[in-house]
């Protein structure tokens, strides 16, 4: 009989190639309870739960390129973490096997498979001789429900037959769900953000000195639509198209004979090799371009390595982010806004329901929004142009406020808008108002034609108090820090959120640099804004049960919204205003800085960003299945893990609001 040594935290383990399966002494589960102690989620635990759950575990040997599990096999009773050497995680893709993540020591995977006895939707295979533990599904579902914030862990970045796992316990998901074809209504595209773009790494390129002539000479020979133009050091100063040469020579804008510099298209946006297709969708989205060049330091200023296309990474049709978008830049009627708007939610939902994280999740909607705010306000412009309004010199700014100025809007929810523009001589103040003032009321009328219902407390565009130029803004940030009463606390939650989706954003930076010299004149508003924040306690009561509403539509439901997210926002705003932390917005991002300036602090600021990102999916998956705004959740609807995950999520609140009340004295601080 063959056998095999291995050594396993000090212990020369003998393990039978025929018999694979060793269950763990008492000594060897000591030890493996140490190594667990070393990974997350495990790690957030003691010695002695580590111990129990060691005893009830095996250990596993795999020959080099043997499966652990193949895609499409029933899900076995077992939840597997890499003890020693490597597990490659692949999936067929039209046909072709792709790699999609390799496990590290430590990793956790098949995990939601086996919980949900689903099968596996990919393949899992050793790539060198490797050892996994295995634990029972069946003593993994108990552990999960004692301990909540494990649970909360893997709720938070379940992945149907991945690998999860986040560095230094908390934030990254390795492997995710690739998105499956639903239908081709509703195709999506297949490469998520697990799978790593592929750039075209034989790129013709051309001088800058070159004549357009001869850059379309080369186009030509090649038959390619593109070519980089780099300078003598290989680094890229433009890109140059089919369709630049068709809209500005054939155009007659240019001649021929001028060097390619004068129609190529500029600044170059690089990325660096190893990006992911969700990253690259995304960069596509927010710049509004076709093409990414791959350099090897991700900046314009090394040698170009690749380029990336549009056609690369998107589909012909379907769901797609990036498709979405390119057909609301090209809509001309708001039925078309509104319907592209509806297959974006359809998108969304999709991405909730497959485990997609969060983070890429809001920057997607977050991406789609801005893009149908952009097309809305055009339209305005080109409805005033034809009415015969001439437009103003002074230029403006759309703000986006609350949840959409954190850009975590998911859900169709109330409008919370503005716009801010450049202040114009007095004689022209009342004109130029009233121009702005019809720009937001069309532009407010689409959003809402599109299904963003109004703001009960009228913060739009369209409401002349927060339609003003740049000093009335300057005012109402003054007026709200110097004279904190309850009104301008309700205020600065709202405004203090803001970012400009669309015009001017100097007028952006400006208003920003004057909010920030108020706060530093007054000192102590930022203890009105944390005493603020202590008014709406977690939904949970003494006894850890939730606290529901008593009477009305929404009886026997809890308010997410209200009891659970806006005071993690609320602490996060607080907490980064004290720091003087700039142009971060997100929740998470938010918390996920303050754990940086505050590593003493950094595990409850880790735990907020977990919860925050659970709450925000939860919420939307509730709103979306019930067709509203997924603010009131019953609690009969959560299963157990879910509610004992909500309730960890939760008291992560207490911790952050005791934290408020010692570094801001609110003991002792009175309005």
């Amino acid at each position: 009989m063959s056998y095999r040594i291995f050594v396993i935290s000090g212990i020369a383990v003998f393990l039978q190639i025929e018999n694979m399966d060793y269950t763990l002494s008492q000594s060897l589960a000591t030890r493996t309870a140490q190594f667990l102690a070393q990974h997350p989620p495990y790690s957030f635990l003691g010695e002695d739960i580590l111990k129990k759950l060691a005893a009830s575990m095996t250990i596993q040997y795999f020959a080099a390129h043997q499966f652990i599990f193949q895609e499409g096999e029933p899900a076995r009773h077992m939840i597997y973490i890499l003890q020693k050497g490597q597990v490659e995680l692949m999936q067929e893709v039209e046909g072709e096997t792709r790699l999609i993540d390799v496990c590290d020591v430590g990793d956790s995977f098949g995990v939601r498979s086996s919980l949900t006895e689903r099968n596996y939707i990919a393949s899992a295979k050793a790539s060198t001789d490797t050892l996994v533990y295995g634990v029972p599904s069946e003593i993994f579902r108990v552990f999960l429900s004692e301990y909540p914030r494990v649970a909360m862990f893997f709720a938070s970045g379940f992945a149907a037959g991945m690998t999860i796992v986040r560095e230094q316990g908390v934030k990254v998901e390795k492997g995710r769900k690739l998105l499956q074809t639903k239908s081709k209504e509703t195709a999506l595209f297949r490469e998520e953000d697990v799978i790593i773009s592929k750039p075209q790494a034989k790129v013709l390129f051309c001088l800058p000195h070159n004549t357009i002539k001869e850059a379309a000479q080369i186009m030509a020979d090649y038959r390619v639509g593109s070519l980089v133009v780099a300078n003598e050091q290989l680094h890229p100063v433009g890109i140059l198209t089919n369709v630049d040469i068709t809209r500005k020579i054939g155009t007659g804008l240019h001649k021929i004979q001028e060097p390619v510099t004068h129609i190529m298209s500029r600044p170059v946006i690089a990325i660096p090799q190893g990006e992911t297709i969700a990253e690259v969708i995304l960069m596509m989205m927010r710049h509004n371009i076709r093409h990414l060049v791959v350099t090897e330091d991700g900046t314009p200023d090394s040698q170009f390595v690749g380029l990336i296309s549009e056609h690369d990474v998107l589909l012909s049709q379907g769901n797609n982010p990036a498709v979405l978008v390119k057909r609301i830049m090209h809509a001309t009627k708001v039925e078309e806004l509104a319907e592209i708007r509806d297959r974006a939610e359809e998108l969304i939902f999709s991405y909730l329901e497959q485990e997609v994280s969060i983070p890429f999740v809001t920057a997607t909607m977050t991406g789609i929004n801005d893009a149908l705010i952009e097309r809305a306000i055009e339209m305005s412009l080109k409805r005033l142009d034809e009415e015969g309004w001439n437009r103003p010199r002074q230029s403006f700014c759309w703000m986006s406020l609350g949840s959409e100025g954190r850009g975590e809007q998911l859900l169709r929810t109330d409008q919370d808008n503005a716009l801010v523009y450049v202040d114009p001589p007095e004689e022209e103040a009342e004109t130029v108002a009233f121009y702005y003032q019809k720009l937001g009321t069309y532009t407010t009328d689409i959003l809402l034609a599109c299904g963003f219902a109004e703001c009960p407390g009228g913060i739009m565009a369209s409401n002349p108090k927060w339609n003003q130029p740049l000093s009335g803004w300057k005012k109402h940030f003054s007026h709200w820090i110097r004279k904190p009463e309850p009104q301008a606390l309700m205020h600065a939650s709202i405004f203090f959120d803001f970012r400009g989706s669309y015009g001017d954003l100097e007028l952006i930076d400006e208003l920003n640099a004057h909010l920030w010299q108020e706060m530093n004149q007054e000192p102590g508003f930022i203890n009105f804004l944390a005493q603020n924040a202590l008014d709406s306690p977690p939904p949970l009561s003494f006894f850890k049960n939730f606290i529901v509403e008593r009477g009305g539509d929404h009886k026997d439901e809890f308010d997410i919204k209200a009891r659970g997210m806006m005071p993690l926002t609320q602490a996060a705003r607080v907490w980064t205003l004290a720091h003087k932390v700039p142009n971060i917005t997100h929740t998470v991002d938010r918390f996920e800085k303050l754990a940086e300036l505050e590593p003493q602090n950094a595990q409850v600021y880790k735990e907020a960003a977990m919860a925050y990102e659970l709450m925000i999916r939860y919420r939307a998956l509730n709103g979306f299945r019930n067709r509203n705004s997924g603010r009131f959740i019953h609690p009969e609807t959560l299963n157990k893990i879910e509610r004992q995950t909500l309730k960890y999520a939760f008291r992560t609140i207490e911790a952050l609001q005791s934290a408020l009340r010692t570094r801001f004295n609110l003991a002792f601080f009175r309005n």
